[in-house]
């Protein structure tokens, strides 16, 4: 009778301690997991356009003709360094292709990561060596890794390389984060699965408890019995098994119980209870705008790259003894280089109608060059990201206002620019032009993935207002 009092507490302690722990992680924890996922899929996306636009890999032609449903890892056999751009670009391309499959579609719950989906995620996660990026692995990947991202270094501006270290070093980050959720989720569910075994097998009305708790093989044998009829073709864990049988049957069982459910505290609940975070403040969601901003910053480099090798093609001209003349007079005397202004033709988006518009080429890129250099410190969580952060909110909306309002007028500027160089650089240079057409639709994409967060912002703001007239409070 007292035997059955102890297993009657542990039974019961034991079923709530894991309800609320799966309540936990399919709300809590498994955000964090999700959170992780898409910092590391905006890192290793820029470094997969990084070394595609500088033709380093070899795009996967096949990438769109590709359907996940399922975690796949990519391969990892060896193969010839001539074969390295083309070979690595496919492998690239798949891993990308799961972060984004892992952040869009699938559902991170306890029902859906399961013992095989975590050592799966467990081995993408190990696609790559992100600790330990070097020429000398001995893992394929992760050597051909280490040499794309060195030539992508090599000859780039400052920022493209600032930008690829941040995307490296956020990403080991991110690996170590979801290997430790990951091995969270792994203990759980050898709990979750034990207590199924309990639930569903020792409380079935035909398993025999007189028989099953008169010795260890008993029980074991009455696991087994039943085993078929109530847990189908789930796969019978023979070490989980005995691990019950001892908790329930074994010299040491109150040391085992008390440690089961001691890996089952959810050690969060420690942190204050006055205040209970229930997700994201106004100001987190609005710094997530601003994050956002920042993540525009490698492609800026890319069209400021750009625009200065195409402005110098348009003020290339076949130069005759006047013009030599009177460069070198300029210089013989310091006279002031005459400002370089050009009548655009810029189309109005909204209306259709194009207008010329006179732009004063010195100070654009000169705005543009300061814009991502600022955008680049935001992006790497630098000083100009404290900054904004310490400010008060209604400072940041402001600030986030206008950078938005001007990268959309300098979208609208450059995307004129690239028309205005093909028609108007010198015959001689013009196969030298660079498009700007792949970088401006990934600035788009990045101003539209900025609008929505601020939209989201506002939304919260707008929610949370009318919940204070309405004399509600929230718990954030």
């Amino acid at each position: 009778m007292i035997i059955d009092m102890e297993e009657s507490n542990f039974n019961q302690e034991l079923k709530e301690a894991l309800s609320k722990k799966q309540e936990w992680f399919n709300s809590v924890r498994f955000q964090d997991l999700v959170n992780q996922y898409r910092l590391m899929n905006t890192c290793f996306h820029n470094l997969y356009e990084t070394l595609t636009k500088k033709n380093i890999i070899v795009p996967d032609p096949y990438r769109l003709d590709k359907r996940i449903n399922e975690i796949t890892v990519p391969e990892n056999t060896p193969y010839s360094d001539s074969d390295m751009g083309k070979v690595m670009g496919t492998r690239f391309s798949d891993f990308d292709m799961m972060l984004d499959y892992l952040c869009t579609y699938f559902r991170f719950t306890t029902e859906s990561l399961t013992i095989a989906n975590i050592k799966k995620l467990l081995d993408f996660n190990k696609a790559f060596d992100w600790e330990n990026l070097s020429s000398n692995s001995t893992s394929p990947n992760t050597r051909g890794f280490s040499a794309l991202i060195a030539s992508a270094k090599m000859g780039s501006p400052a920022v493209i390389q600032s930008m690829i270290n941040d995307s490296i070093d956020k990403c080991v980050k991110c690996a170590a984060e979801i290997a430790k959720i990951l091995n969270e989720t792994g203990i759980f569910q050898r709990e979750l699965y034990k207590g199924e075994i309990r639930k569903n097998i020792f409380d079935h009305p035909d398993f025999n408890r007189e028989k099953a708790f008169s010795s260890s093989d008993a029980e074991l044998a009455e696991i087994k019995r039943l085993y078929p009829k109530v847990m189908g073709k789930k796969t019978f864990y023979n070490d989980l098994v005995n691990e019950i049988i001892a908790e329930d049957q074994g010299s040491d069982k109150e040391r085992l119980q008390s440690a089961v459910l001691n890996r089952l505290k959810i050690k969060e609940e420690v942190k204050s209870d006055s205040k209970k975070q229930t997700g994201p403040g106004s100001k987190e969601l609005l710094m997530m705008t601003v994050t956002a901003i920042g993540a525009m910053a490698p492609t800026l480099a890319q069209l400021q790259e750009k625009l200065e090798e195409d402005f110098r093609l348009l003020y290339t001209k076949k130069k005759n003894f006047f013009t030599k003349l009177g460069e070198l007079l300029k210089r013989a005397f310091h006279l002031k280089e005459k400002e370089k202004i050009i009548n655009l033709p810029v189309k109005d988006s909204k209306t259709g109608v194009e207008k010329t518009q006179k732009l004063n080429v010195t100070d654009f890129m000169f705005n543009l060059t300061r814009k991502t250099h600022v955008y680049a410190g935001i992006g790497n969580k630098g000083v100009e990201y404290s900054k904004i952060e310490s400010a008060a909110e209604d400072s940041i909306l402001i600030f986030v206002n206008k950078q938005i309002s001007e990268v959309q007028s300098d979208f609208t500027i450059m995307n004129a620019l690239d028309a205005y160089f093909k028609n108007n650089v010198d015959d001689s240079v013009k196969a030298k032009v660079k498009g700007l057409q792949i970088e401006l639709s990934a600035l788009r994409n990045s101003i539209i993935n900025a609008n929505k967060k601020r939209g989201e912002y506002a939304s919260f703001r707008e929610e949370s207002e009318q919940m204070r007239k309405l004399g509600i409070k929230d718990n954030v």
